[in-house]
């Protein structure tokens, strides 16, 4: 039918599309019906688009129309022509006329598909908007986009959109006469950059915003704005609405309040968001952190001041808290507790304050009273505690006699403790061991020494549990677990790290309480690999709790190997039998990696020195070195420089930066093969000094040079001292035989009043004798035999 109802009867199937979606598109002749579109373009991974088919102006769009096979099939010489139409998604739905493009008797390939691309220089034409790609059957295009009552067409929407505004409010809830601070951007989809006014040099660069409670009787704006990112500020109104409402803010950018796309058609970005709030009565929560408190106890009050709805937490309300003795209206205000003060911008406010010895007292309540109040808006609220007798804690510790049970083992506890100051010692002790639940053993004592003796027959976790007491009414508790096991296997193998055809032994022990019994034991080796293939197992000829197996690594070895024992012992508990298994590993890995090394040409630097580092790689095992090193090299407090090298040996050089502290600083160096992967990291530390002494550094070996030349001072200082020794005593003559006697010679006369010197005195420290060959006087001597001096008048 094509007359004058062509308009309504399009406008009609467009509605029908509309509400009811994709509607198959039947054409009896055709081979393929039931068409369904699909709109995608590549790299779309647009970080603000609010869908996976939001473009920008100036993107194509591929349409892919694909079809279904009717059954029975038709005759495969029919063609399936389609035709395709764009219209702006826009209610009532558009005049054929206002179509945006159209692409006309598309055609089906033998896949039943069809492609055919929206080119971009439509797409940079379009207005920010959504659009619709509408499907029809052949000739629809022709027929102004209808083709008689029975046609059927389907269709998928696709958006162009350029940037986006996003927007938050700086609370989630509000009290009528609060300020509201709203924080806006507008930001390309593509990127998420902000947008600047030289990309809209030909438009109006421009946004606007209003408020409106929802049941609208509260409403303000639309307000202007130029900047594409900021702040704007509202208050709301004191009065507030007749009840608490939930408002939302329209942010418009490059459109117009209340018409967004009339005489929009060519700007870019006639795209807009909400953001919403609440406005509610003021409300508040107050709470103690915990109910019952002993005298001298810190009381801590937390107030939350709030809006009602959604919970949001309300600043700068003010707070007046009063402490009370009692409940209800019969309590009395204590004085000199609570005040006033005005909640943080969290809403908070915490009070705390010290339970004395008077005005409080022992098995009383009291009562915490808080107003609050803000713009004519107020709540209050109250809480109560308890100021017990007794009830502090008492400090509480188990120690064990062992750490680790078997089965028939003895457990032995002392119970340490520690009472408050002022408080009654420990008086009883409430003993309690179970397993889960159940409760295998509890005893009330007035020892802190407690045994337990575990049940022969049994393994698995045990708790054990004190409580002790006082006679004020103090308490306090210890909870420890303890693993016991029937029996306990130890296994090490070594060496830990290997190379090929390397031997490995691994040693084990079982320990029990019952091994010295003649019970049976039988011992399992198993050792794996790291692909997990058990490359050696069997069972030990002996029986004794200790032994060994070993493992020789063959020449193509693995990166690891799990060695494990496995014990299946029989304990025997009177008259019974219990077989009981257990199991011990350890691991050893292969020798691989490298080793780095460093040393530097001198222990001491001033400033500005450049540092000559050398550096060696060498491997672990026998695998080759990387054929390239990447270094990364500096002080800990000091500027870092990476450096490549293909060699595993060489130098690297370092400037002391100007202006570092001086001290011993750690210089570390990393590598890197060429792939990122860890190679090796060595550290030295450098002396950083001013003018450094080189004596005081240098080194031959691993001796200082200082030290060198101050033994050699001392040797040559006690070589001098032994030269300048007087020598030993000359041996006594032979007395000559006996001749005639001759004259004796008289002495030489002397001045009157001159002394004739001594030829020798006694040593006085060691009695030796000391020759004098001078008759000088005074004059200061020197012993040969023990050293000391004297002096001689």
């Amino acid at each position: 039918m094509k007359g004058t109802n062509t308009a309504k009867i399009l406008a009609m199937g467009i509605a029908i599309v509309t509400v009811l979606g994709v509607l198959p598109l039947v054409m009896a002749a055709d081979e393929w019906v039931n068409s369904t579109v699909s709109v995608s373009i590549t790299d779309n991974n647009y970080v603000k688009a609010p869908n996976d088919w939001t473009f920008i102006p100036g993107d194509p769009i591929e349409i892919t129309i694909r079809g279904t096979q009717p059954i029975p099939p038709a005759p495969p010489d029919m063609e399936d022509i389609f035709d395709i139409i764009i219209y702006d998604d826009v209610w009532p739905p558009p005049a054929f006329a206002n179509k945006v493009g159209h692409f006309n008797d598309v055609v089906l390939d033998p896949n039943g598909e069809a492609v055919r691309t929206y080119e971009g220089d439509m797409t940079k034409s379009l207005a920010d908007g959504c659009y619709r790609v509408y499907v029809g059957p052949e000739d629809w295009y022709e027929t102004n986009g209808f083709d008689g009552p029975d046609s059927e067409w389907t269709s998928i929407q696709f958006c162009i959109l350029l940037y986006v505004v996003e927007a938050a409010t700086d609370r989630r809830g509000y009290v009528p006469g609060d300020d509201v601070t709203v924080f806006y951007s507008v930001v390309s989809i593509k990127d998420g950059s902000l947008i600047t006014e030289d990309a809209y040099a030909n438009s109006n660069f421009n946004g606007e915003w209003a408020v409106e409670s929802q049941d609208g009787k509260t409403s303000f704006g639309p307000t202007t704005f130029d900047d594409p990112s900021g702040t704007f500020e509202f208050q709301v109104f004191p009065q507030g609405s007749a009840h608490p409402d939930f408002y939302r803010i329209d942010i418009y950018f490059n459109g117009t309040y209340g018409s967004v796309r009339e005489g929009q058609r060519t700007l870019r970005g006639n795209w807009f968001m909400f953001t919403d709030f609440y406005v509610d009565t003021l409300d508040l929560a107050v709470s103690t952190d915990r109910a019952d408190y002993q005298l001298g106890s810190t009381v801590i009050v937390t107030v939350d001041s709030m809006v009602d709805q959604p919970n949001s937490a309300e600043p700068d309300v003010k707070v007046e808290i009063e402490i009370l003795e009692g409940t209800g209206v019969t309590a009395d205000k204590i004085t000199g507790y609570g005040g006033t003060f005005h909640s943080d911008a969290s809403g908070d406010v915490v009070y705390a304050f010290t339970a004395v010895d008077n005005p409080f007292e022992e098995d009383q309540i009291y009562t915490v009273r808080v107003n609050v109040s803000k713009h004519l808006k107020a709540a209050e609220r109250e809480t109560t505690f308890n100021i017990v007798a007794g009830g502090r804690v008492i400090s509480a510790n188990m120690v064990f006699d062992k750490d680790v049970y078997t089965s028939g083992d003895t457990v032995r506890i002392d119970v340490q403790t520690a009472v408050p100051e002022g408080a009654s010692a420990v008086t009883s002790y409430s003993y309690r061991v179970s397993v889960g639940t159940q409760t295998m053993w509890a005893e009330v004592k007035s020892s802190n020494l407690f045994d337990y003796n575990i049940p022969d027959n049994f393994e698995g976790p045990l708790i054990f549990r004190v409580d002790v007491y006082n006679a004020d009414g103090d308490s306090g508790m210890d909870t420890e677990t303890k693993m016991v096991r029937h029996v306990v296997l130890l296994i090490n193998a070594e060496p830990q790290q290997y190379n090929p055809g390397q031997t490995i032994t691994a040693n084990y022990q079982l320990i029990s309480n019952r091994l010295d019994a003649e019970e049976e034991r039988t011992f399992f080796y198993v050792a794996t690999d790291a692909n997990n293939r058990i490359v050696l197992e069997g069972q030990v000829q002996t029986s004794a709790k200790t032994g060994s197996f070993q493992y020789t690594v063959p020449d193509v070895a693995s990166s690891y190997y799990i060695f494990e024992i496995q014990a299946n012992v029989v304990l025997k508990v009177g008259d019974y039998d219990y077989r009981v298994w257990t199991s011990a590993r350890d691991a050893c890995t292969l020798i691989s990696g490298y080793d780095l090394e460093i040393s530097v040409d001198n222990p001491a630097y001033s400033p500005g020195d450049r540092v000559t580092i050398h550096y060696e790689i060498t491997t672990k095992g026998d695998q080759g070195l990387p054929d390239k090193f990447v270094f990364s090299y500096g002080m800990s407090n000091g500027e870092w420089f990476t450096w490549q090298s293909s060699s595993p040996s060489g130098d690297i050089y370092y400037t002391i930066p100007s202006g570092v502290n001086e001290g011993d600083v750690e210089f570390s160096v990393y590598a890197l093969d060429g792939d990122g992967g860890f190679v090796g990291r060595a550290d030295e530390m450098l002396r950083i000094q001013e003018s450094p002494n080189p004596f005081e550094f240098v080194r031959l070996g691993d001796i200082p040079l200082i030290s060198i030349i101050l033994l050699i001072l001392v040797i040559l200082l006690i070589i001098i001292m032994l030269f300048r020794r007087p020598g030993a005593a000359p041996a006594p003559e032979a007395e000559p035989e006996l001749g005639p006697p001759e004259e004796e010679a008289l002495p030489e006369e002397v001045a009157e009043g001159e002394e004739v010197s001594p030829l020798s005195i006694n040593c006085k420290s060691c009695g030796a004798a000391i020759e004098i060959t001078t008759s000088k006087r005074p004059i200061e001597v020197m012993c040969p035999s023990c050293g000391e001096t004297e002096m001689v008048e």
